[in-house]
Protein backbone atom coordinates (compact mmCIF):
# COMPACT_ATOMS: atom_id res chain seq x y z
CA UNK A 1 0.00 0.00 0.00
CA UNK A 2 1.17 3.29 -0.87
CA UNK A 3 1.31 5.91 2.16
CA UNK A 4 0.07 9.52 0.51
CA UNK A 5 -0.62 12.58 2.24
CA UNK A 6 -4.23 13.59 2.22
CA UNK A 7 -3.20 16.70 -0.27
CA UNK A 8 -1.60 14.51 -2.32
CA UNK A 9 -4.54 12.02 -2.54
CA UNK A 10 -7.05 15.15 -3.64
CA UNK A 11 -5.06 16.40 -6.08
CA UNK A 12 -4.71 12.81 -7.64
CA UNK A 13 -8.23 12.74 -7.68
CA UNK A 14 -9.12 15.88 -9.14
CA UNK A 15 -6.71 15.34 -12.20
CA UNK A 16 -8.54 11.79 -12.42
CA UNK A 17 -12.17 13.24 -13.01
CA UNK A 18 -11.00 16.12 -14.61
CA UNK A 19 -9.53 13.76 -16.99
CA UNK A 20 -12.60 11.83 -17.11
CA UNK A 21 -14.58 15.12 -18.20
CA UNK A 22 -12.03 16.06 -20.91
CA UNK A 23 -12.08 11.96 -22.01
CA UNK A 24 -16.07 12.56 -22.51
CA UNK A 25 -15.67 15.60 -24.62
CA UNK A 26 -12.88 13.85 -26.59
CA UNK A 27 -15.56 11.19 -27.56
CA UNK A 28 -18.32 13.92 -28.48
CA UNK A 29 -15.61 15.72 -30.29
CA UNK A 30 -14.67 12.88 -32.22
CA UNK A 31 -18.62 11.02 -33.08
CA UNK A 32 -19.69 14.73 -34.26
CA UNK A 33 -16.73 14.78 -36.59
CA UNK A 34 -17.60 11.62 -37.93
CA UNK A 35 -21.35 11.94 -38.25
CA UNK A 36 -20.58 15.44 -40.07
CA UNK A 37 -18.34 13.41 -42.37
CA UNK A 38 -20.81 10.64 -43.10
CA UNK A 39 -23.53 13.06 -43.58
CA UNK A 40 -20.80 14.93 -46.52
CA UNK A 41 -20.31 11.39 -48.29
CA UNK A 42 -24.10 10.69 -48.36
CA UNK A 43 -24.59 13.70 -50.33
CA UNK A 44 -22.14 13.12 -52.08
CA UNK A 45 -22.79 9.40 -53.07
CA UNK A 46 -26.69 10.62 -53.80
CA UNK A 47 -25.81 13.58 -56.17
CA UNK A 48 -23.49 10.92 -57.66
CA UNK A 49 -26.43 7.99 -58.31
CA UNK A 50 -28.64 10.89 -59.24
CA UNK A 51 -31.17 10.25 -56.62
CA UNK A 52 -30.73 14.07 -55.52
CA UNK A 53 -31.56 15.65 -58.93
CA UNK A 54 -29.29 18.97 -59.08
CA UNK A 55 -31.03 20.64 -62.03
CA UNK A 56 -34.34 20.23 -60.39
CA UNK A 57 -34.59 23.45 -58.00
CA UNK A 58 -36.57 22.19 -55.79
CA UNK A 59 -34.70 19.31 -54.81
CA UNK A 60 -31.63 21.48 -54.40
CA UNK A 61 -33.04 24.08 -52.22
CA UNK A 62 -34.42 21.19 -49.98
CA UNK A 63 -31.56 19.85 -49.53
CA UNK A 64 -29.35 22.78 -48.60
CA UNK A 65 -32.35 23.63 -45.91
CA UNK A 66 -31.82 20.80 -44.72
CA UNK A 67 -28.09 20.51 -44.91
CA UNK A 68 -28.10 24.16 -43.39
CA UNK A 69 -29.54 22.90 -40.34
CA UNK A 70 -28.21 19.55 -39.81
CA UNK A 71 -24.86 21.16 -39.95
CA UNK A 72 -25.41 24.10 -37.79
CA UNK A 73 -27.21 21.97 -35.06
CA UNK A 74 -23.55 19.90 -35.91
CA UNK A 75 -20.87 22.57 -35.46
CA UNK A 76 -21.95 24.73 -33.05
CA UNK A 77 -21.37 22.17 -30.07
CA UNK A 78 -18.20 21.10 -32.50
CA UNK A 79 -16.65 24.38 -31.39
CA UNK A 80 -17.88 23.58 -27.82
CA UNK A 81 -16.05 20.92 -27.48
CA UNK A 82 -13.12 22.06 -29.13
CA UNK A 83 -12.93 25.26 -26.78
CA UNK A 84 -13.35 22.87 -23.96
CA UNK A 85 -10.50 20.06 -24.90
CA UNK A 86 -8.07 23.52 -25.81
CA UNK A 87 -8.44 24.69 -21.84
CA UNK A 88 -7.20 21.24 -20.75
CA UNK A 89 -3.63 22.95 -19.86
CA UNK A 90 -5.20 25.92 -18.08
CA UNK A 91 -6.99 23.47 -15.92
CA UNK A 92 -4.22 20.97 -14.76
CA UNK A 93 -1.93 23.98 -14.23
CA UNK A 94 -4.60 25.25 -12.09
CA UNK A 95 -4.68 22.11 -9.84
Amino acid sequence: MINLKKKELSINIKKNLLDIKHQKFLQYYTITIIVIFTYIIGLIISFLTKQIDYKNVNHVTIVSIISIILLSIAILPLLKFKSELNDIPNKIKNL
